[in-house]
Order: structure tokens, then C-alpha cells, then sequence
């Protein structure tokens, strides 16, 4: 490709398998908007994305489907199933109107595959964030289909002219562990949402309120954390938050359940509200997410907005928490510390809890009202434009 001069109108055509109005994709979701929130006076960004959430039958009945919605600082697509949604994209990408395609998963057939395949032949600018897909954890789960997607890729020679985004150090290590060495990989972090708790929380010592919040699936690991409250002495409520993606896997965190004992209270209660997660964990005293891999982890950066100690396992970007005062991150191989760090936190004295919290949400302002990570997004998407 020849080197295009700089352009101040730069436009990226976006491809997600979920968007708002929907909610069962989890953090890439919030990942984008929050892109379009704080970049689309910036950057031109239209959006193609399916015209119902994960697993719905009927499509959205509050957009337009099928046609181009002016949603906050974008436009956005909502595609059909089936072959009428494939030609719908075709259409899209054929159109040229755009000078980069950004592509937010690597496993999709439609959202992924098909778009960079069409870009191939094209010769159009691909951007592609994997959204923590090759991390080891994630990797684990139906391992076979994601084996033939990593081949077919490689046989067709897909990664020409593709620029891998990585959230962190950690994912830029994952990506290059999978594709090879070679492959031009730029980290650029998620943006956070700018919204922020009050430090201020009563609490009872001996009594924990714990929140999880995520996606019921194996790849957020609440069968383990429901587990690891076996051990745990403390009083507690564990309240859980997510839409149930995997009704097999929690049948079995329902069977564990079950046989907990009797000072620990699980409930299930039900989807949140993107617009009130910090408000709602403001409330809770610690967030848990046993997590086997994030390359962000949209919750546990609203939790720490939320002010709220988090306890997550060391498969994520957020590391050294203990060292920072505002957490812990486990090892997975170590179950039994976890149970144990929600024991410590729920004999901590108030006094010293309401430190913690203070901790929490001075290290959340510090990090997540910058523009490091807008800026760093920004590049990203000048050096795809600008790159031979």
C-alpha cells in the first residue's frame, strides 16, 4: 500500500458482534462506547453490529434495523442474521467509505473473519483488537474451533496489512505467542468511563457484602469464587451480577450453592444496568472476579471507580494490588488464598477499611482521568492510516 498523507477527517468503520441496546457482550461493549464517547469528535466512527443481542431470537425493537442510526458520536448498523446480514456488510465494506476497518474480536465469522477477508482482497486498513481472546484461559474454552480459525488464518495470510491492538503488555504477549513474533502488534489501553463513587461507606466488621459482577460463564470463573466461600469464616453476602451466558455451568455453581454454609447468603440477582454499575458497587464492600483472563476487565476498573477493594486473580492487567494497598490479585493455582483475603478484609478494622477505600478511589482518579489511554487510541489509529 502507498503512504497516504495525514488526514484530519479520518473515519473508521467498526465491526462489534454486539452493541447498545445490547448488554450480553460484556466489556467490549463498554470498550467501544466509551472509544466513541471520548474520541468521536475526533475521529469519524460508524459502527456494524448484529441486530440483536447474544442469543436473542427477535431483534432490538428501540433502533433501526437495518439502516444507519445516529447513536451518540457515531452512526451505527444493526445487521440481519444470515446471508441478508453477510450481503448488508459486503455492501458496507465495498463502499470504500472509510479509511480504516476496525475489527473487535478475532473468532467471529461475521464480524471478524468475513470483514477481514473481504479487506484482504480489498486492500483496505485493518485494525484488529482480539479483546483478550488469546489469552491463555480464554484459549481453553472450545479449543478446536479456535485451533482452524488460527490456521485458516495463517494459510490465507490474513495478518498483511492488519495492526493488532493490545490493552496491555500482558495481551501484546499473548498475541504474538499465537500469531508469532512478526506480527505488528501496538498497545494502545481501553478507555475507562469517566465516573467515579464516594469513598465514604458504613460497614460491620465480622460482615462482608461482596459483589461479583461479569458474564456467567466458565471464562469469568464464579464456580470457583462460589468454591472458595467453603473456608470462609466471615458473615457474608455474595450477591452476583451478569447475564447467564452458560445455563449448563450455572446449574453446576447452583449445586454449590447449595451446600454452603448457612453464614453465607448467595443471590442471583439478575442483569445491571450498564448506566448503574458504579452506583450499585458503591454499596457493596469488596468486588470479586476469580477471573482466568481479562485484557481489560471493564468491571474491575469500574469497581475501583466504584471504590470498592477488589479481590481478582493474577490473569488480568491490574497487578502488584497489595503492593498499591487496594487489593489482592491470587494465583488461580492457590484457590484457598482467595477465601482467606476475604477473610482478612472482613476482620479489618473500620477505620482502617475506610483507608482502603480512600486508597482505591485516589488510585482510580489517578489513573483513569488522564488521557493516556485516549491519546495512545488516537495513535493507534494515525499509524494504521499513515503505515505503508
Amino acid at each position: 500500500m502507498k503512504k497516504r498523507p495525514h488526514n484530519q477527517g479520518l473515519s473508521v468503520l467498526v465491526f462489534s458482534a454486539v452493541y447498545f441496546p445490547g448488554f450480553k457482550g460484556g466489556g467490549p461493549v463498554k470498550t467501544i462506547k466509551n472509544l466513541f464517547n471520548q474520541v468521536g469528535k475526533e475521529i469519524s466512527f460508524r459502527l456494524v453490529t448484529s441486530d440483536r443481542d447474544l442469543g436473542d431470537k427477535e431483534p432490538y425493537t428501540s433502533v433501526a434495523c437495518g439502516q444507519w442510526n445516529d447513536i451518540g458520536n457515531a452512526a451505527v448498523f444493526y445487521a440481519q442474521p444470515g446471508r441478508g446480514g453477510y450481503s448488508q456488510i459486503m455492501r458496507i465494506i465495498k463502499s470504500k467509505n472509510y479509511h480504516i476497518i476496525y475489527l473487535n474480536s478475532f473468532f467471529s465469522p461475521r464480524f471478524s473473519f468475513f470483514p477481514l477477508f473481504l479487506a484482504r482482497v480489498l486492500q483496505q486498513r485493518v485494525v484488529l483488537s482480539p479483546r483478550g481472546e488469546f489469552s491463555k484461559g480464554a484459549l481453553a474454552i472450545k479449543p478446536s474451533k479456535k485451533k482452524i480459525f488460527i490456521v485458516a488464518y495463517k494459510i490465507l495470510q490474513l495478518h498483511r496489512h492488519v495492526i493488532f491492538q493490545a490493552s496491555s503488555q500482558f495481551e501484546e504477549l499473548d498475541i504474538r505467542r499465537v500469531l508469532g513474533e512478526k506480527v505488528d502488534v501496538r498497545v494502545a489501553e481501553n478507555i475507562a468511563a469517566q465516573e467515579f463513587g464516594d469513598a465514604a461507606h458504613e460497614r460491620i466488621v465480622g460482615n462482608l457484602r461482596v459483589i461479583f459482577v461479569g458474564r456467567i460463564s466458565p471464562m469469568k470463573n464464579l464456580l470457583m469464587a462460589l468454591e472458595s466461600l467453603r473456608n470462609v469464616h466471615a458473615q457474608m453476602a455474595f450477591d452476583i451480577y451478569g447475564p447467564l451466558e452458560d445455563s449448563n455451568y450455572w446449574l453446576q455453581c447452583q449445586e454449590v450453592i447449595e451446600t454452603l454454609p448457612k453464614h453465607i447468603q448467595v443471590s442471583y440477582k439478575g442483569f445491571l444496568d450498564p448506566l448503574d454499575v458504579v452506583k450499585t458497587m458503591s454499596g457493596y464492600d469488596v468486588f470479586y472476579l476469580p477471573t482466568k483472563g481479562e485484557n481489560y476487565g471493564h468491571a474491575i476498573v469500574e469497581a475501583t471507580c466504584a471504590g470498592l477493594p477488589i479481590i481478582i486473580s493474577d490473569t488480568t492487567p491490574w497487578r502488584n494490588l497489595q503492593d498499591c494497598g487496594i487489593g489482592w490479585d491470587l494465583s488461580l493455582s492457590a484457590p484457598e488464598y482467595f477465601g482467606a483475603a476475604l477473610d482478612e478484609l472482613a476482620a479489618m478494622p473500620s477505620k482502617e477499611y475506610q483507608e482502603m477505600r480512600q486508597r482505591v478511589l485516589s488510585w482510580a482518579n489517578e489513573k483513569f482521568s488522564q488521557r493516556n489511554a485516549v491519546e495512545a487510541n488516537i495513535a493507534l489509529f494515525k499509524y494504521a492510516y499513515e503505515k505503508q
